[in-house]
């Protein structure tokens, strides 16, 4: 029995490869133009003076420091206040919740808060913290609205690798439903915490968004 591709199949197949080559070919060849070109054009002009200093027409200089110092800002101000909100509400769902059908309704509602696009965000938040003015703050609440289904799938999905042994262990040893989650829960799955961290840390800086609100 002839198990073996034909002429034309092989010489299909060889020709899709070829296209797919020269499709990631031109893909690469195009990202180290745009790097290439980015990086010559502006190696020269990188200094101390850039980084340390603020624009300025009169004087004449491009300076980046308030850029850099309102990105750090609106960062800390998000995380600080987006990682309690979205651990919290992970260990609710996830330990105290037994509604089922709301932590559902709940889940999908994350969900779909994860799919909008980040000026949709930027809009509404604009809409609904600046009614008195931009600043750094109401570009901190609207990344916290943004990022808080990140940190709360992260923690949640985190949570449920804690064995349910080890729950029963410390309820068998007399300790309270908090007493467990602060001591035996939490501690296991530190690691899904801090990975939301990065994760909504990292889109944070990625956002456009923040930018409508710089001060």
């Amino acid at each position: 029995m002839k198990t073996g591709l034909s002429s034309q199949r092989r010489r299909w197949i060889f020709a899709v490869r070829g296209l797919m080559g020269l499709a990631a070919g031109l893909t690469c060849a195009l990202v180290l133009f745009l790097l290439g070109y980015v990086l010559l054009r502006g190696i020269p002009h990188i200094s101390w003076e850039l980084f340390s200093t603020a624009p300025s027409v009169l004087a004449d200089r491009v300076g980046i420091l308030p850029d850099i110092l309102n990105t750090v800002y609106i960062v800390l101000a998000a995380v600080v206040i987006v990682v309690p909100l979205g651990a919290g509400a992970a260990v609710y769902l996830n330990e105290y919740a037994e509604n089922k059908k709301m932590v559902a309704v709940i889940e999908y509602a994350a969900e779909t808060l994860s799919g909008i696009p980040s000026i949709i965000y930027g809009l509404v938040g604009m809409i609904m913290f600046c009614g008195n003015g931009s600043s750094l703050l109401a570009g901190a609440l609207t990344l916290v609205i943004m990022n808080l289904p990140t940190v709360m799938r992260t923690t949640q999905e985190s949570l449920k690798t804690v064995p349910q042994s080890y729950r029963e262990g410390a309820f068998g040893l007399g300790a309270g439903k908090w007493r467990v989650i602060r001591t035996v829960v939490l501690p296991g799955c530190v690691d899904g915490v801090i990975t939301g961290c990065i994760l909504s840390a990292g889109r944070i800086l990625g956002e456009s968004a923040a930018l409508l609100f710089t001060a």
